[in-house]
């Protein structure tokens, strides 16, 4: 079972996740966690290690995407983040990039690219 998390402080997004990925859920080929901003992801990250994946929005309350980012960099890399965002700009693609993101996914989310993504993610780890 691989195990993702997903931080947004959009909490429809949830509903939306678990509702195009039940198959999947149902299955046990995929977990997820939901944190609506970075100090709660670290805070699951450190109880459940074992996660593959990270989807995170730049923009969140208390801890951004980005600090985000810099932060599982710095004390897990092996972890693969995907950096979501309405804000598909230059800067931010390179800032997520530079920063180590593994990709970026532009909002709204196209879950079937989402999907093949996830897919590719976590067959790599």
């Amino acid at each position: 079972m691989y195990k993702i998390l997903m931080v947004d402080d959009e909490i429809d997004l949830d509903t939306l996740i678990q509702q195009r990925f039940r198959k999947e859920i149902r299955e046990g080929i995929y977990q997820f966690f939901f944190a609506r901003h970075g100090r709660e992801a670290l805070a699951i990250i450190k109880a459940h290690p074992d996660i593959s994946v990270v989807l995170s929005d730049l923009n969140m309350p208390e801890m951004n995407g980005l600090d985000l980012l810099l932060t599982l960099k710095k004390d897990y890399p092996h972890l693969r983040v995907v950096i979501l965002s309405a804000y598909g700009d230059q800067k931010n693609h390179t800032l997520a990039f530079q920063n180590g993101a593994t990709d970026f996914i532009i909002k709204p989310i196209i879950f079937s690219e989402l999907a093949i993504k996830l897919k590719n993610l976590v067959q790599q780890k």
